[in-house]
């Protein structure tokens, strides 16, 4: 209910032309994302998140953008499908946009060039190693290679080898996305750069919506810890069967995992209990410490949801990251007007605007993160003390 009511409050966003034309005062942002699918429930708020602060809360702020320029939103729901990404960039250029919001990193590998070529800067969440060279495709948050050096720098320290007297057994859940590709990867530059600190058991995949698990869950029982990189109700189901079937070890995953969908894990598991000992990485504060982007994004919860639908997107990361995206916008913004005017807004002054928000090398704004594990004592995620640098995966 909530991802249809959401798709249809989008699909009546979306302006039947967009630009500037004749010095006028809107900026068009395409949005391609899968707002269907196995990631709606994350891409959708996220995406709402995004459009509500930059077209509700920032104009009437004390603050607004210089000259009265209107941001307007128009989309294209590629329900996480690859043969949809090209059909979607090419009717988004078409309705006139300024600039791009390309949720899935993925999508951004699929694109290629193009964007530099058609003066259309795009950004998005995950950063894509491939293309950290890309003046025109920039991310908030390093790659899933990346993410996944610093899962392993995690088991690495996390593990007892002294008192256990062996290396810790690690395996990867992931599924025919290419996403899983580009964790496995980082898993694979870490085992080559570490020899004899951690026995590699097997990478396994399933399906895209694939839910039944008995055979990974037989394969991968015995690891002490299993990362996963798939999405949804594929993460909750393999959590859910995983502990059921004798699975004890540490569940690991990058940004897209436990912290889009953590709703979906607590209904399925039998309790609380056996969600003890899920972890993610991330760069951001969680919801229970006190810093204004949280703040704001309480406040912005209370305002818009009400009840379960509220509860829910407060154990969850997608306002967090759709609130991020959209302060990263504004600034971009804000910089391209002080070089062109309003006027002479153009994809160059745009990509320059984001571009210079990008500071800590290659195309990704934050490489550092962070490790929380699920407490369910706390019935809360806590995070870890230690900042993790990736060496290995970056510029």
């Amino acid at each position: 209910m909530i991802v249809a009511l959401l798709l249809a409050l989008l699909a009546a966003a979306v302006p039947a032309c967009g630009g500037r034309e004749g010095g006028g005062e809107t900026l068009l942002v395409g949005v391609l994302a899968g707002l269907s699918g196995p990631a709606a429930g994350a891409m959708g708020p996220a995406v709402k998140a995004m459009e509500d602060y930059l077209t509700l809360e920032l104009p009437r702020s004390d603050h607004p953008l210089p000259g009265n320029l209107k941001v307007e939103f128009t989309h294209y729901d590629t329900g996480l499908d690859y043969f949809e990404t090209m059909p979607g960039y090419l009717e988004l250029k078409d309705r006139g946009a300024d600039l791009m919001v390309v949720m899935n990193p993925q999508d951004r590998d699929l694109l290629g060039d193009l964007p530099g070529e058609d003066g259309i800067p795009t950004i998005g969440t995950s950063g894509l190693q491939s293309r950290l060279a890309d003046d025109w495709m920039l991310a908030l948050w390093s790659p899933a290679q990346s993410q996944a050096e610093v899962e392993m720098m995690f088991i690495r320290d996390d593990w007892d080898y002294e008192g256990t007297g062996r290396k810790p057994k690690v395996g990867h859940l992931g599924s025919n996305l290419r996403s899983s590709e580009c964790y496995q990867a980082g898993i694979e530059t870490v085992l080559d750069a570490s020899p004899g600190q951690f026995t590699w058991t097997t990478f396994e995949k399933g399906l895209l919506g694939n839910e039944a698990w008995g055979g990974q869950v037989s394969r991968l029982k015995d690891c002490d810890y299993i990362i996963v990189s798939v999405p949804g109700s594929m993460l909750s189901s393999f959590v859910a069967q995983a502990r059921a079937g004798g699975c004890t070890g540490k569940l690991v995953s990058g940004l897209e995992g436990f912290p889009g969908f953590w709703p979906l894990v607590s209904d399925q598991v039998a309790s609380r209990e056996q969600m003890n000992g899920c972890c993610y990485v991330a760069w951001w504060p969680w919801w229970n410490e006190d810093v204004p982007l949280i703040s704001a994004c309480r406040d912005y919860v209370a305002r818009t949801y009400e009840g379960l639908e509220a509860g829910d997107l407060s154990q969850t990361s997608p306002v967090i990251c759709g609130r991020e995206l959209g302060l990263v916008l504004e600034e971009a913004i804000r910089r391209a007007i002080e070089q062109a005017g309003v006027e002479d807004l153009d994809g160059q002054a745009l990509q320059d605007g984001l571009r210079a928000q990008a500071t800590a090398g290659g195309n990704c704004l934050e490489w550092s993160q962070r490790v929380f594990e699920y407490s369910a004592a706390e019935d809360a995620w806590e995070p870890a003390g230690t900042v993790y640098e990736p060496v290995l995966t970056r510029p």
